[in-house]
């Protein structure tokens, strides 16, 4: 009897140090709501490789608690003499990689678009007309290494034919919808649960380089603040006008590498947010979002912020190795008590 009473302890002590201790994933954001840059080059298209510089790239977003509206708008200018038609669009479902600390974080994964819009000159595209594709990039192509989640050979895209005039502007309209409250942050055996918004940057390789100017402006919505960021990567090329509730990013002859990728975390996960209401509103939502796109954001109404990292989370390590030490000293105190049991018995049978 005594024995099951001593082993048992030990048994349930060992089973809790499995969990604390359990396998780390691969280090990043996963499941965030997120979009890769407005580009596309299937190898049939390698015609129109880089003979379509993007002037202009304006991202206006809406972060709510649980998902974030978008609205993009490219200017883009077809510098040759003669009309080029391609396809043109947004990976979905995928990941990409970016660098910290000297190691790969491989798992920025992002969902996909809902209720995609988009408009060319004006004009919207019908929605037969935006197909969900799954093909091989051209070889030349380096789109910040965006592959599906799934590590298959084929990315996903939403995608749609777009042609460019000769000598003439082409400007790209597109809105949609992501689902923000789904991410998790990974760090070695740390785990935290934020909202997560991407934005890869670096898939303008398709455009004739640089872009000419850009600006990414972030308003907070549904009550969230400033304090409810919990980290921004890169953590100071946003300004921020407490007034409006809102951060921006200004540039101007930018050629995006994966170091300039956006990736935000904020608010927390909620555990009975309903996705579905939100997309019922979608029309409402993307009316709110042409008021941003169209206010006068200038930089010099802002202040200069640097932010946390969006991908660390509270080191637990030392609660960890305290939670180990407990476990080891409990263990040597069932130990010593199990050996005074056996010593206090045997000196009974001497008796």
């Amino acid at each position: 009897m005594f024995r099951i009473k001593f082993i048992l302890p030990l048994v349930l002590i060992l089973l809790c140090s499995t969990q604390l201790l359990s396998n780390t994933a691969q280090p990043g954001i996963w499941n965030a709501g997120g979009m890769g840059g407005f580009t596309l080059l299937f190898p049939e298209d390698s015609l129109a490789y880089q003979k379509i510089q993007m002037q202009e790239e304006k991202i206006s977003i809406q972060l709510y608690k649980g998902f974030a509206v978008v609205k993009g708008e490219y200017w883009m200018y077809n510098e040759t003499e003669q009309d080029i038609s391609m396809r043109s669009g947004y990976p979905i479902d995928a990941s990409y990689e970016t660098e910290k600390r000297g190691y790969t974080l491989t798992e920025m994964h992002f969902d996909t678009l809902y209720q995609l819009q988009v408009n060319i000159d004006g004009k919207a595209v019908e929605k037969n007309k935006i197909r969900y594709e799954a093909q091989t990039l051209h070889p030349k192509l380096d789109l910040g290494r965006i592959q599906t989640f799934g590590y298959e050979d084929e990315a996903k895209w939403y995608v749609w034919d777009c042609t460019y005039k000769a000598k003439s502007t082409t400007k790209i309209e597109v809105y949609f919808i992501l689902e923000t409250n789904n991410a998790s942050i990974l760090e070695g055996y740390d785990k935290n649960y934020h909202n997560g918004f991407i934005y890869v940057l670096a898939t303008g390789a398709t455009w004739k380089p640089p872009i000419g100017k850009g600006s990414i402006s972030v308003e907070l919505k549904d009550g969230l603040g400033i304090r409810d960021i919990h980290g921004i990567s890169p953590n100071s090329i946003f300004l921020y006008d407490e007034k409006r509730n809102i951060l921006t990013y200004q540039f101007t002859n930018l050629e995006p590498t994966k170091e300039d990728n956006i990736a935000i975390t904020y608010h927390e996960r909620m555990d009975d947010f309903d996705f579905p209401k939100v997309l019922d509103s979608s029309d409402d939502y993307f009316r709110e979002i042409n008021q941003l796109s169209s206010k006068d954001i200038r930089s010099n109404d802002f202040v200069t912020m640097e932010f946390d990292s969006p991908f660390s989370v509270p080191d637990r390590t030392a609660m960890t190795l305290g939670v180990v030490l407990i476990i080891m000293i409990g263990i040597g105190i069932l130990l010593l008590v199990g050996i005074f049991f056996i010593i206090r018995k045997l000196f009974r049978k001497l008796k």
